[in-house]
């Protein structure tokens, strides 16, 4: 057996490097990141200046107007950045959880925006309002109302005030009792967190089987099989009405237009609540403008093909009375994405159903605006071959959108949704596009058990700081990146990303990464908040170039108390499985899952040193993560072996069952898109609403020294 000389050439000079270039950093960095506070305490910040975590107050438009969120600052011992929470009550969530002093040091001084000269009160929604914060105040100097009417989209409000006399008046009118300081941060609020959301997707997947089940029901109200007229044969175009157009016009409310087998050379208006239903009938409109514009409420259109589709993919007239009405990026947006051409265009028409259609196109195959709530089924859209010249599959504009069972290959994005609350993408295949799912200011949303392919830039992309998003068993490959969700309170889990530029990122604040397996990527994950507030636990990587990155910030402690995630390579060495730290971004531990001799490097004495400097020198640890409990076995073994298997077919574990909400063989909603291989791992334990306990911590022993205790 070969004899690794850890102090070797090949060794040797590296780790030397590497030593010396940590103990640079940390003494070059150090002043930056550490405050001592018996010089001087700091001032309170311009809020904008912060890093802001908590709920967003931008994450709900019911914070529009004089809504607020009552905010805090804090300067941390170890952290150069001012942190912000939106929300009294997320900050005091982190006190105890063990975590968060481990990160970020502890609390140097802490300051809440009060309200007493600002008008305080209640609208009618209970939001919690008010014209203006009067001044910010240390925390233990302040009153706070708690318990009273007043609350955030997140759930409760606490409300701070620097005289108490103040804050008693307004607990008078709108219910609570005043507390100090020391009561308020020894308090339990009940808010919305990752975990939540977590327990909510299984809800959100059977509240879609209902949107689709109603929409599909036969009756006389519009939906799929509704008729009208004297018998149950309807309008039929050729016998009743020359043109689909002409039957439209002429048909009485709920009733159904026969489209009989054959290619109709026209554009369509509908302007009732009407049914068009055809039978191998293609639609070609003449390369100018959309094909079909719906502006009625419950409408169905089923049994087309489309194409003929003008290749406008927005209306700079309208960007250009956007940019003169407030030259905003978000209505711009709204209003040159909005206004382009389609196959199918809905303006002002909820209850749209739309159903086995297939539409050619170079622009966007169906687009919403004006709250065109619509279910879609069995939608199969070609777009350009390259993404530059096509839009979007299903283009959603303020509008909710339910996408199930359905095709996007080519064009820009498959799916692109903004302002579109409370929306559900399951079942579909993405190829080819260049985000195949695209959510702009979109939250409370469900992405479930999808397939994407060959995406240029993105698989699952989410923007413009949502909230509430679930993210859950979709297959990801051969893509720039496979999840890339910002925003707050997301739950990205049980989704499996094979061979592509990054697998996923950890872009969301407040969110919960589980159960996702990383295999042969070039980045496993990266995390890229500058201040982590996110739990990343139960995750397998495996065959990826480099297991996870991280971007400039404090430490990142991926685990869940004793549990952390499995990382190839991680159990090599002589320490027993989970018995010592795992750091994917440390430069000896990042190789371990491609060269297994450098697990002797690892436990020699210079990594040691090294070890305990990234622990002891805060600004040496800048852009690391750490995992103090590695999994000594992938928690996915099957997931982890089909997804090394590139001719193996999408895989979408059965997550509903394992969140509480039913298997498929129970449900409706089974994918019928592209082949399932539903894989159950029977020693899975599901990832709680926990947090890196000191009891862990401390249980860790000699290993918690290498990690950085303070």
């Amino acid at each position: 057996m070969a004899i690794i000389d850890p102090y070797g050439e090949r060794f040797g000079r590296v780790l030397l490097a590497v030593a010396v270039l940590g103990v640079l950093a940390g003494v070059a960095t150090a002043g930056a990141y550490a405050a001592d506070p018996s010089t001087a305490t700091p001032d309170p910040v311009a809020y904008d200046d912060a890093v802001e975590l908590g709920l967003s107050s931008e994450t709900d438009e019911l914070m529009a107007g004089s809504a607020r969120i009552p905010r805090v600052q804090v300067f941390y011992s170890q952290l150069q950045y001012v942190v912000g929470y939106n929300g009294v009550e997320s900050f005091v969530a982190t006190l105890d959880d063990g975590r968060t002093e481990r990160q970020f040091g502890y609390p140097l001084v802490v300051y809440v925006e009060t309200f007493d000269g600002g008008a305080p009160g209640v609208t009618d929604d209970g939001l919690f309002e008010a014209e203006r914060a009067t001044e910010w105040i240390p925390a233990d100097e302040a009153a706070y109302v708690v318990g009273s009417a007043a609350h955030s989209p997140a759930g409760e409000t606490v409300v701070p005030f620097a005289e108490r006399s103040t804050a008693a008046a307004f607990a008078a009118d709108h219910g609570g009792r005043v507390l100090e300081w020391g009561a308020v941060r020894d308090r339990s609020f009940a808010v919305d967190s990752a975990a939540t959301v977590r327990s909510m997707a299984p809800a959100r997947w059977a509240e879609a089987d209902e949107r689709i089940a109603d929409a599909m029901a036969p009756g006389d109200d519009g939906g799929a099989g509704g008729t009208g007229g004297e018998d149950d044969r309807g309008i039929v175009v050729g016998e009743d009405a020359p043109t689909i157009d002409a039957a439209v016009a002429a048909a009485p409310p709920n009733a159904t237009v026969v489209v009989p087998p054959g290619t109709y050379e026209e554009t369509v208006t509908v302007n009732e609540s009407v049914t068009i239903a055809g039978d191998e009938a293609r639609v070609r409109g003449d390369g100018n403008g959309s094909v079909i514009t719906v502006r009625a409420p419950d409408v169905t259109l089923s049994g087309l093909s489309i194409d003929g589709v003008g290749n406008r993919t927005r209306d700079p007239e309208a960007a250009r009375e956007a940019a003169e009405e407030d030259g905003t990026w978000d209505t711009n947006i709204q209003l040159g994405y909005g206004h382009g051409d389609a196959g199918i265009r809905a303006i002002d028409a909820p209850g749209l159903v739309v159903d086995d259609v297939a539409i050619e196109t170079n622009a966007s195959g169906v687009l919403l605006r004006d709250g065109s709530d619509a279910v879609i089924r069995n939608l199969r859209v070609d777009g350009s071959d390259d993404w530059r010249d096509g839009f979007m599959g299903v283009t959603g504009m303020e509008s909710r959108v339910t996408v199930t069972d359905s095709r996007f290959e080519g064009g820009r994005d498959g799916v692109y949704l903004h302002r579109a609350d409370g929306s559900v993408i399951r079942n579909s295949t993405f190829v080819g596009n260049r985000y195949g799912t695209h959510l702009m200011y979109t939250g409370d949303a469900l992405i479930a058990d999808n397939a994407f392919r060959n995406a240029e830039f993105g698989g699952i992309t989410v923007m413009t700081r949502p909230s509430g998003n679930a993210i859950v068993g979709n297959d990801v490959r051969d893509s720039g990146a496979g999840i890339q969700a910002s925003g707050t309170r997301s739950y990205v889990g049980y989704n499996t990303l094979a061979n592509n530029g990054l697998g996923f990122s950890t872009s969301s604040r407040g969110s919960l990464y589980e159960r996702n397996v990383a295999v042969g990527n070039e980045v496993g994950a990266h995390a890229t908040t500058v201040v982590p507030s996110s739990r990343v636990v139960a995750n397998d990587f495996v065959g990826n170039d480099r297991h996870a990155e991280a971007g400039p910030g404090a430490l990142r402690v991926w685990a869940d108390g004793d549990r952390g995630n499995y990382w190839e390579g991680a159990t090599v060495g002589l320490h027993e499985p989970g018995e010592r730290a795992y750091r994917p971004t440390a430069p000896v531990d990042a190789v371990l899952h491609r060269e297994t001799a450098a697990a002797a490097v690892r436990e020699s004495p210079a990594a040691a040193l090294l070890d305990r400097l990234y622990g002891t020198v805060p600004g040496a640890r800048s852009g690391s993560i750490v995992d103090p409990a590695p999994a000594p076995k992938p928690y996915a073994p099957g997931r982890v072996a089909a997804a090394s298997d590139p001719d193996s077919p999408p895989i979408h574990p059965d997550w509903r069952r394992e969140l509480g909400g039913g298997s498929r063989t129970e449900e409706s909603g089974a994918d019928t898109t592209t082949p399932t291989t539903t894989i159950m791992n029977t020693h899975e334990r599901n990832a709680t609403d926990g947090t890196v306990s000191q009891a862990a911590i401390a249980g860790a022993g000699s290993r918690a020294d290498a990690e950085g205790r303070r």
